[in-house]
Formats: structure tokens, C-alpha cells, sequence
């Protein structure tokens, strides 16, 4: 089905640098769509963020032809746990770590994966409804899975079948911890996603804005499929018949009265 995406990432309004990274990228396997947000203080969570997204894409796209969506996109959300371990090591970022919410799309079939309180929701008919479950600790802001996990993970793995007209949003904690799903459902309805994305952060910035805010949309278009095409001629033909009666019954009574134009 055809599709669009857009994406947008902002600082807020408190932090001095923005830890949180997303990915949009096209593959001989479909889209994939993502976002990290980046935890471990300077540029631990910087690097978290970027190594995991980079890992994501790298296993997911180069995953067997005859490997399941979903086995390929755990399997690549494990991959870059390992990634994230490796450069931290490297860098000294003891600590540094980052969630992970993706989504791997191709043709109506949508595997979403996650870590952390980063999300996905679905946007169909003016409703909306949150995919992910997140790992939430008992403390604000505290996550009890991440990319960078000495222990390992286990993504959370979802499937969707989407339909024409439906939205995925995924995004980092920075948009739900100011917008509620209500507003967000109410704010990208309507809109095209480049203007959606725009307003989201927007509003979240407005409300506080005091972690770093990334929004990434994918949208299913609505089909121009043979049906509207038989539509839409059936119509035209209709149109073209009542214009010729029209036209035909004012020429008949101009004839019966008379009244021929006169060229000057």
C-alpha cells in the first residue's frame, strides 16, 4: 500500500543537548521506523542513542531473505544491545544506554519491538491506541529494559495489519510526558505528517518541554483502487447525460420562442 513518513526531533526547552536519535529507512525488506532515546549523562546517552540506531538498521536490513519480519527485528534490537555494550566499553561510557521503539513495516503487515518507555501507537479512525507496554521502573524517568543491558534483552514484539488511512506514531517519552494520547489522537488528526510531527512537538514543548522530544510518523494513504475508478466514471457519465438533456431543453425553447441571437 502506498505510504509517507515524516519525522522530527527538538532539544526542548531545558536540556542543552538532544540524546535522542530516530531512523526512516527504505529496504529491499520494507520501511523501517525508530527512535532511541538516549540515557547515561553527557555523551554516554548521545552515543547510546546513535550506536543503537545505526545497530538496528544494520541487522535488520541484513537479516536472511527467509527470516520472519519479527524474528529479524528481535533478533536486530538484540544486536544493537550488543552494539551499545561494545561502544560503550570502547569509549569508557560505562552505563550508557538508551531505549528503542521500532517498527518494520511491509505491505500491510507492521512488527513493532520496544525497550524502554519510548512508544508506538496506532491512529485509525480518529482513534488512537498505544501498541508498546513500557518498561517502567518505580521511579520517574527509570526504565527496567534498554539497549545496553550487560544481561541481554528481550524485546516486547507486536504485530499490526494496517489499513488505508491508519497512522504509526513512535516516539521518545519527551512528547508523552507533557501530551496526553487524547491530545495527541486530536492534534495529528487532519493534518499531513510533516505539519502533525511539527505540532505534536509543538505542544509538548508549550507544556514544559523538559526532555529532549522526537516524533516519527508513518501513514498508510488510501487507495485509488478500481472501485473508485468505475465510481467516478459512472459519475462522469451521469454528469454528461444531464448536461446534454439541459442543454438540449433550453435550446428546444429558445427554438419554440423565437429568440435567435443576432450577430452585431
Amino acid at each position: 500500500m502506498p505510504a509517507k513518513t515524516a519525522a522530527r526531533t527538538d532539544t526542548g526547552r531545558v536540556r542543552e543537548t538532544n540524546e535522542d536519535r530516530y531512523l526512516v529507512r527504505e529496504g529491499r525488506n520494507g520501511t523501517l521506523v525508530a527512535v532511541a532515546d538516549g540515557v547515561g549523562g553527557e555523551a554516554g546517552g548521545e552515543m547510546a542513542s546513535a550506536a543503537a540506531i545505526d545497530a538496528l538498521a544494520a541487522g535488520y536490513f541484513n537479516a536472511s531473505a527467509g527470516q520472519a519480519p519479527a524474528d529479524a527485528l528481535a533478533a536486530a534490537i538484540r544486536g544493537a544491545n550488543d552494539a551499545v555494550l561494545s561502544a560503550a566499553g570502547e569509549s569508557g561510557q560505562k552505563g550508557a544506554a538508551s531505549t528503542l521503539v521500532a517498527a518494520a513495516i511491509d505491505g500491510t503487515s507492521a512488527v513493532i519491538g520496544n525497550l524502554g518507555d519510548s512508544r508506538a501507537y496506532l491512529l485509525r479512525d480518529g482513534e488512537i491506541r498505544m501498541v508498546t507496554a513500557d518498561h517502567a521502573g518505580d521511579y520517574q524517568s527509570s526504565i527496567t529494559r534498554f539497549v545496553g543491558d550487560p544481561r541481554g534483552v528481550q524485546p516486547d514484539v507486536f504485530v499490526e495489519t494496517l489499513r488505508p488511512g491508519d497512522r504509526l506514531l513512535l516516539c521518545s517519552d519527551g512528547l508523552t510526558r507533557h501530551v496526553p494520547d487524547a491530545d495527541i489522537a486530536s492534534t495529528v488528526r487532519g493534518k499531513d505528517l510533516g505539519n502533525a510531527a511539527s505540532a505534536i512537538i509543538d505542544l509538548a514543548k508549550s507544556r514544559g518541554g523538559e526532555d529532549n522530544i522526537t516524533v516519527v510518523l508513518y501513514a498508510v494513504r488510501r487507495t485509488f483502487g478500481l472501485a473508485d475508478v468505475r465510481r467516478n466514471f459512472v459519475d462522469l457519465v451521469l454528469a454528461l447525460l444531464v448536461a446534454l438533456v439541459v442543454g438540449g431543453t433550453i435550446a428546444a425553447l429558445i427554438f419554440a420562442s423565437g429568440a435567435y441571437p443576432i450577430a452585431r
